[in-house]
């Protein structure tokens, strides 16, 4: 049955409540202390924002390479990509996150994203971006000095 309900915030919406008598008088009863959908949305949307916006103050300092990739891959990996390497800084200190600098796959970052802050550095140092990085590093270092 559809009842039109007035929310907490003050927003009237339109929900559809089934089951008994009862159990519908109490869905109706608890939905009056809830916001509506839009404003629900709305909070999410603002605390979202909020962490973005203290991630990416957090890695402020960081000279970040540009990520690679699709349009719309960029987008979500420059989220994770901030979001994870404040954690670390926070977490574990400056010198264990120079790998994960290194990876400029937004595709890795996706891939990754749910690993542990310690899987995902030790990920990075295997990543195919940190592999190139590696090794070109290894044979400038290996190069005979003429001079």
């Amino acid at each position: 049955m559809e009842q039109r309900i007035i929310h907490a915030c003050g927003h009237e919406q339109a929900h559809y409540l089934t089951g008994y008598d009862s159990q519908q008088e109490r869905k109706a009863r608890w939905l009056k202390t809830t916001t509506c959908r839009d404003c629900f949305v709305a909070e999410k949307r603002a605390e979202e924002a909020a962490a973005a916006a203290l991630s990416s103050a957090a890695v402020a300092h960081l000279d970040l390479p540009p990520l690679t990739g699709t349009d719309r891959q960029i987008s979500w990996a420059s989220t994770i990509r901030t979001k994870r390497l404040a954690g670390i800084i926070a977490l574990c200190g400056v010198a264990d996150y120079h790998a994960c600098l290194q990876v400029t796959d937004a595709k890795w970052w996706i891939d990754h994203r749910d690993r542990t802050d310690v899987d995902l550095m030790a990920a990075a140092t295997q990543a195919p971006d940190m592999q190139s990085v590696t090794a070109v590093t290894a044979s400038i270092t290996n190069m005979p000095r003429t001079a």
